[in-house]
């Protein structure tokens, strides 16, 4: 088993990002970060060696949620009742070989992305940004398998039927 801080090097730069593109402030997103992983240190039973990664996503958004319900600052993407913004921005380094087209392909992800839910921005970045599989992002969204499928099928949909075909064949290649 990893030593909790080898595992925190490992994945704290992810869970940043990750909190970041669900909307909450850095200093937020710190904070959610130690709480989990104070919440290991204190309880050494919890089994998440195995799967750690998609293990502490689902921790951290589970305490940014918690935290916003407490605030209810957001207003955007709907959990049950409530209301969640999930911002995606795209990284393109090094998929492009020149600084212009890289702009002009960012602009058109950006366009594209935005044009999609939060709700599928989110499986997006999970799947494609974070190459998780569909278990893995059932298990950190709290949604079944199928669920999980549908939603990204749709999103694929949406993004080839309006006019983000270039943003789709980027993706397809990405996940090979």
């Amino acid at each position: 088993m990893e030593r909790i801080e080898t595992i925190y090097k490992n994945y704290v730069d992810d869970l940043y990002a990750y909190g970041l593109h669900l909307g909450f402030s850095a200093s937020s997103v710190m904070d959610a970060i130690h709480n989990v992983f104070q919440k290991l240190l204190l309880n050494k039973n919890l089994s998440y060696a195995d799967n750690a990664k998609p293990y502490l996503l689902k921790s951290v958004r589970n305490e940014l949620l918690d935290e916003y319900k407490r605030s209810k600052k957001f207003l955007t993407y709907e959990i049950g009742n409530e209301a969640l913004p999930f911002n995606l921005d795209v990284n393109v380094e090094d998929v492009l070989l020149e600084k212009e087209s890289k702009s002009f392909l960012k602009t058109k992800i950006d366009t594209a992305l935005k044009s999609l839910t939060p709700r599928q921005r989110e499986i997006i970045y999970l799947r494609y940004t974070q190459d998780y599989n569909y278990q893995q992002i059932s298990e950190i969204l709290n949604i079944t398998v199928p669920a999980c499928r549908n939603l990204i099928l749709k999103a694929l949909k949406y993004l080839r039927q309006n006019n983000a075909g270039e943003f789709y064949l980027f993706l397809s290649c990405s996940s090979s």
